[in-house]
């Protein structure tokens, strides 16, 4: 019988490069008995969570017989018995709100394998929570950075998306052994040889490493830009996807320092620390009798790091400049001037 392991995230850890990377490769990763199946309409295994989650995306003529479960029954059927190892990737697995999957019945699902393994992928809160802004932001749905910011303190999440490790621990416990969760420290995963796909086969027990599969495109990647820079863009547009050379330029203008930013105020990054550090070491000790060694530990904080309200007086003006795609050091007439001005004005009253 085979064995399968079944990734289900988090958002924002590296799962659509992880994905496209085990897609792009899956005749060669078959080969080394590790079979990622294709099953559409992406490169991830997300509408396998059909059975619990609307996603009215998907046609019905793209189920066999109109209905998810045949999905299953061909995976079972396909898989179960055969030798290697099954691997599954869909992070919307984790997700909570508004359907949740049913874990005691994807348990059942995954009851014809001989060994069971659910992989949960840990980041930290302050980074993961400006990651998720950032994926509503790209999709179109810029969210008022103050009140989303509360609403994930107060509420422990990100619209459906829990950030509260120990919440999606206690989920997965509601249909798997203890035995059968794996727990992975995103910082450490990407920082390891081969970054996070050689992390994953070294996990799955491969014999390949990543030098040795195809790349996949840079744009499958899913890579966030500057966090900063694209709130600022966003700003700017006010309606509508940011165009790139906004971005961009508003990237240059906060890196003339040479340091990363942050969309989050240094008072805001710090609750998040503060709030999350303990429960996060909590669940590293919960895990150790299954997972002995298992650390997850925030990455440290830049000295340099740019928070959202110590914008400088000069990149403010900068900024306001790049609003109207004037050289910051370029003499303006009166008019665009006083454009400026109420530019400048706008972001320092809206930006801190």
């Amino acid at each position: 019988m085979a064995n399968v392991v079944f990734h289900i995230g988090a958002h924002k850890t590296g799962t659509t490069y992880l994905q496209s990377l085990f897609h792009l490769n899956r005749d060669r990763l078959a080969q080394d008995g590790i079979h990622y199946p294709y099953i559409g309409p992406n490169t991830a295994h997300h509408v396998l969570a059909a059975v619990w989650q609307t996603m009215p995306d998907v046609p019905k003529a793209f189920f066999k017989a109109n209905t998810p479960e045949d999905l299953w029954q061909d995976l079972i059927e396909r898989y179960a018995d055969a030798p290697g190892t099954l691997f599954l990737s869909a992070e919307n697995f984790s997700r909570f709100y508004p359907e949740p999957v049913d874990m005691a019945a994807l348990a059942e699902r995954l009851s014809s394998f001989e060994d069971v393994k659910i992989v949960y992928t840990m980041r930290a809160q302050a980074e993961l929570i400006q990651s998720l802004w950032l994926q509503l932001a790209k999709s179109g749905h810029p969210q008022a950075i103050y009140a989303y910011v509360r609403k994930a303190l107060e509420q422990r999440r990100s619209f459906g998306i829990r950030i509260d490790h120990n919440a999606i621990y206690d989920t997965l416990l509601q249909g798997f052994a203890p035995s059968q969760i794996h727990l992975l420290d995103y910082d450490q995963i990407r920082r390891a040889p081969g970054g996070i796909g050689g992390s994953f086969l070294t996990l799955l027990g491969s014999s390949l490493t990543v030098d040795m599969l195809d790349a996949p495109p840079p744009d499958e990647a899913n890579i966030s830009p500057d966090p900063l820079a694209y709130w600022i863009a966003c700003q700017i547009v006010r309606q509508g996807l940011p165009p790139a050379h906004l971005v961009h330029a508003a990237t240059d203008i906060l890196s003339t320092k040479g340091g990363p930013t942050s969309l989050l105020a240094r008072h805001e990054y710090a609750k998040f620390s503060t709030r999350y550090a303990p429960a996060n070491a909590l669940l590293a000790e919960r895990v150790q009798e299954w997972q002995p060694g298992f650390t997850f530990q925030e990455p440290g904080i830049p000295d340099d790091l740019l928070y959202r309200e110590e914008i400088s007086q000069m990149q403010w003006i900068d900024l306001a400049a790049a609003a109207y795609a004037l050289d910051g050091t370029a003499t303006a007439s009166p008019e665009r001037g006083s454009r400026i001005h109420k530019t400048l004005k706008w972001f320092k009253s809206n930006g801190t």
